[in-house]
């Protein structure tokens, strides 16, 4: 089980005050929910029968990275978005609360959608292919939703994908070191983003989910489709950034991903091809993963934790198949 530094434990007071205040309901059952290291998210049941889902972000005074600061209302927007632009299965938001008079934390309140994370499913091969079409057609989908500034938007919007991805690593570099302690891989990472200037200048700005792990996609195995939860981490910025969690994973360059790009390309409006441009862009991406893996792991576990030590294993490994492209 991993522990976590940052979950907030809500009081079953805490959790009926803000079912009561935002006219949910009356709570009779509360439950944990979910297996996240940074929100913490609680199965809540009201006396119609209804259950909900309610999310709290990190508890007052936790350290978090730069851009997981407000990253919650980041997701609402996110949501929203989803729901206002495709027809994408998502939770809908029924309440959220970011005043943090009752719960010390923002939060909000959202549909319970039914199913069983992709990683604890037992699928057949076809079941599986079918799966990951469905994730590859919810990409090509948010891909369509554009935005003429990029990067996060609880830490401001810049005005090319340069900009953005240079100031997004800058501030995680920045904070490893606050942390007191020194990443020469974040610094490499930095000089080549200048390196690439003009590329990264003429990318387009798209909807990217950057966390499209088989943990945020649920299965519903009544109706065979998949449902899109935890949408926090999205950015405005590079598409091509979206295929990490495709295909082998994100130790892969993208020209181990071809299958997947077909399948996107006979979908997207806006195809994305095998080129080398693609592929430094993609390892750039690469690069900002291995960065965020690298610096979360000094503010969220103990140096004996195997999730540390899951991080510092796939960054180093991140680092080294994309530096190689770059």
């Amino acid at each position: 089980m991993v522990v976590s530094k940052t979950k907030y434990e809500a009081s079953e007071a805490e959790i009926k005050e803000l079912f009561s205040l935002h006219k949910v309901g009356n709570v009779t059952e509360i439950a944990t929910l979910g297996d996240g290291e940074f929100n913490a998210a609680y199965k809540v049941t009201c006396d119609d029968g209804v259950s909900y889902a309610l999310k709290i972000a990190p508890k007052e005074g936790s350290k978090v990275l730069s851009y997981e600061i407000n990253m919650m209302e980041s997701e609402v927007f996110w949501y929203t978005q989803m729901h206002e632009k495709t027809d994408i299965i998502c939770p809908k938001v029924y309440a959220f609360d970011f005043s943090k008079k009752v719960i010390k934390s923002n939060c909000f309140i959202m549909e319970m959608m039914e199913g069983e994370p992709l990683w604890a499913m037992n699928f057949s091969e076809k079941e599986y292919e079918n799966v990951q079409r469905q994730k590859i057609g919810m990409l090509s989908k948010i891909h369509r939703i554009t935005n003429d500034r990029f990067g996060y938007m609880q830490m401001g919007l810049m005005d090319s994908w340069y900009e953005a991805l240079k100031y997004m690593a800058f501030s995680l570099v920045n904070d490893c070191k606050e942390l007191g302690k020194d990443t020469p891989d974040g610094e490499k990472f930095l000089s080549l983003i200048d390196k690439y200037e003009k590329l990264l200048r003429e990318v387009p700005c798209r909807m990217v989910n950057f966390d499209l792990w088989d943990s945020n996609v649920l299965y519903n195995a009544g109706i065979g489709k998949i449902c899109w939860i935890d949408p926090e981490r999205g950015f405005w910025g590079d598409p091509v950034a979206d295929f990490i969690t495709l295909g082998p994973g994100q130790k892969s360059p993208l020209s181990d991903k071809q299958k997947e790009l077909d399948i996107y390309n006979g979908m997207a409006k806006e195809k994305i091809r095998l080129t080398k441009e693609t592929e430094i862009r993609y390892a750039l991406a690469v690069c900002y993963l291995a960065l965020i893996e690298e610096v979360e792991k000094y503010v969220r576990y103990e140096e004996d934790d195997p999730t540390y030590i899951r991080n510092t294993v796939d960054a180093r490994d991140m680092y080294d198949m994309a530096f190689g492209i770059l």
